[in-house]
């Protein structure tokens, strides 16, 4: 006798009941471009803070910045002022700038007009214009390494979140 190929009954019920729960829960984060883009901002801004945190607690050179600038203006942005962290222990002109230098790599800043192109807006909580790490991790402002959110600091992107806590947790809230 030949034995009976297919799925039960019950197998099918769990396999619908676990495609049903991942639309309900997926669906709805990427259901437009525009939630989609300010999502994948918002783990980039994530991914160059903690870089930049990192880099922070693992070059211990004094008078060093490693620090991320924002740009809230009409052509919102994000990015580290410069990349030189040459051998030496000066400084290299560039780390310390509250510009953003365009010309590093993409995975740790925004084009000049890439959020502007998605509606995405920078609001700041906590901070003015940039935000660097000491070699603790711990959010500073400038060479002078100013401890700053005591309380915490939020960048808003539109309806998403980056907080930095005041020890140095970064996360999406």
């Amino acid at each position: 006798m030949r034995g009976k190929s297919g799925f039960t009954l019950i197998e099918l019920v769990i396999v619908i009941t676990i495609l049903g729960v991942i639309a309900v829960t997926a669906i709805p984060r990427f259901a437009n471009k525009n939630n989609f883009s300010i999502s994948s901002y918002q783990n980039r801004l994530i991914s160059s803070l903690r870089n930049m945190q990192q880099r922070a607690m693992q070059d211990t050179r004094p008078d060093f910045c490693h620090q991320v600038v924002f740009d809230t203006g009409s052509t919102p942005a994000f990015g580290p002022p410069s990349l030189d962290y040459s051998v030496g222990t000066t400084p290299p002109a560039g780390t310390c700038d509250t510009n953003i230098d365009y010309s590093g790599p993409e995975y740790l800043r925004t084009s000049v007009n890439e959020l502007v192109e998605d509606g995405v807006t920078i609001s700041l909580t906590g901070l003015t214009t940039h935000v660097g790490f000491n070699t603790r991790g711990q959010p500073v402002v400038g060479a002078s390494q100013s401890r700053v959110c005591s309380s915490g600091c939020r960048i808003d992107l539109n309806d998403r979140a980056v907080c930095i806590e005041s020890e140095g947790y970064i996360h999406a809230c």
